[in-house]
């Protein structure tokens, strides 16, 4: 077999292999969204119908330089006020990831928007050792002591949070929050990339039995 006969059949076996990775990792990606889609029927976007709660659950996310939340966590923290004052929820936790070595200071930013939008700052419960979903979803149970809660984050981030909290035996609903205007576009591509992934890696955890980075540390 000459040179160029060997390299071409080599360049065929490696694009057959790739052809394959590339389905197997499509199928992986459907299945899991699917999986994960199926709890949309308990995510409710209107405060006239979601059942009222003790507490809510405000899911965090990066904000912007300063301390300035981003669009998407503005959406948030208004559909969090909302819930608040149609008194569908008595008191909110806001969870998410406080890395000072990072500059990363999610709680206070999401405190200030909700003081900010009307809610009184003893309404207000922090944790900053909601550095996944996983953990704001485990910890609101293992750490705080509530179960029947209503998480607040974007459609395809609660889905990914129920499924989570179902295979966790906690019974949560959750809020759509909508992001307001101003989302940079690098933000929207990242975020419609991620969402599917994340949910794969949803998936993945709960095959391995990943638990809490700080399970019981308030």
């Amino acid at each position: 077999m000459s040179r160029v006969r060997r390299i071409s059949r080599i360049r065929r076996v490696i694009l057959f292999w790739a052809a394959a990775a590339l389905i197997a990792a499509l199928e992986a990606v459907l299945t899991a969204n699917w999986l994960v889609g199926k709890t949309s029927a308990r995510i409710y976007s209107s405060v006239n119908e979601i059942p009222a709660s003790k507490v809510g659950m405000v899911l965090g996310c990066p904000e912007y330089s300063g301390g300035r939340p981003s669009p998407v966590l503005a959406g948030r923290l208004q559909a969090a006020a909302d819930l608040y004052h149609a008194g569908r929820v008595q008191f909110l936790v806001v969870s998410g990831a406080d890395y000072p070595e990072r500059f990363h200071w999610q709680i206070p930013a999401m405190t200030r928007g909700l003081v900010a939008l009307g809610v009184p700052k003893d309404a207000i419960i922090g944790d900053g050792k909601g550095v996944r979903t996983l953990d704001s979803i485990l910890r609101m149970r293992d750490v705080f002591g509530y179960e029947d809660f209503i998480t607040v984050s974007q459609r395809d981030h609660l889905e990914r949070a129920l499924y989570l909290a179902d295979h966790h035996g906690i019974p949560t609903i959750g809020f759509e929050a909508g992001i307001p205007s101003g989302l940079y576009l690098n933000e929207w591509l990242g975020s419609a990339i991620r969402a599917p992934l994340s949910n794969v890696k949803a998936i993945l955890d709960i095959a391995i039995g990943r638990q809490a980075k700080y399970p019981i540390e308030r």
